[in-house]
């Protein structure tokens, strides 16, 4: 049985994958789309487990690795009787989720909240938008806050925004020295303070 992970809410849908192969009793090879190749898959859905244990395969964003190559893995793992089990960092499409052929599907949608909430970013509109950012933040997690907030500052900076793109690219540019910063430990102050204060002079 194959069994996809996906959605929006990127937090949820990473955690319910992981927790399910946790809690898988048996061999699991765990793979992310760089490290996917045919050899690799059929040795391993073909080899004998230790000691005759059920096995999973699990791959992280499948979606991801290059379709000549994703075609030539979905077949193979439609055919198997092996379990699988795969985490897509977005929400799929019917079409994508319809070539996997019968799976056990898990979406984890957002918060419309969220959604709400990236609405508001636009200029001279901070207090709506941070009164309803930290209203979110006693419910969501910080970490898919700011994926949200940093994907929406991406996409203006490709395609319209009412601020100026200078601004804007300064303010995208501080977000990924925030989010080095917070992964390698050297971030000085809470990491919703320095979100708040890079964000109050973009909003101002």
């Amino acid at each position: 049985m194959i069994n996809i992970f996906h959605g929006d809410n990127q937090v949820n849908s990473r955690n319910a994958f992981l927790s399910f192969l946790d809690n898988y009793l048996g061999d699991v090879l765990r793979l992310n789309y760089k490290q996917v190749n045919i050899d690799k898959v059929n040795n391993f859905l073909e080899g004998q487990s230790l000691f005759e244990t059920k096995k999973m395969l699990s791959i992280s964003n499948p979606f991801s690795i290059p379709k000549i190559n994703l075609d030539k893995i979905i077949s193979i793992l439609k055919k198997s009787s092996v379990d699988i089990a795969l985490w897509q960092d977005k929400k799929l499409t019917p079409t994508q989720i319809k070539s996997l052929g019968q799976v056990n599907e898990k979406n984890f949608n957002l918060d419309k909240n969220i959604f709400l909430l990236l609405r508001q970013i636009i200029p001279k509109n901070r207090q709506k938008f941070f009164t309803l950012y930290y209203e979110l933040l006693k419910n969501q997690p910080f970490d898919l806050l700011f994926f949200w907030i940093k994907r929406t500052l991406r996409q203006q900076l490709k395609t319209y925004s009412r601020f100026d793109k200078n601004t804007l690219k300064k303010t995208y540019l501080n977000l990924i020295e925030l989010d080095y910063q917070n992964k390698t430990g050297n971030l000085s102050i809470p990491r919703e303070i320095a979100l708040e204060r890079i964000l109050l002079e973009l909003l101002s």
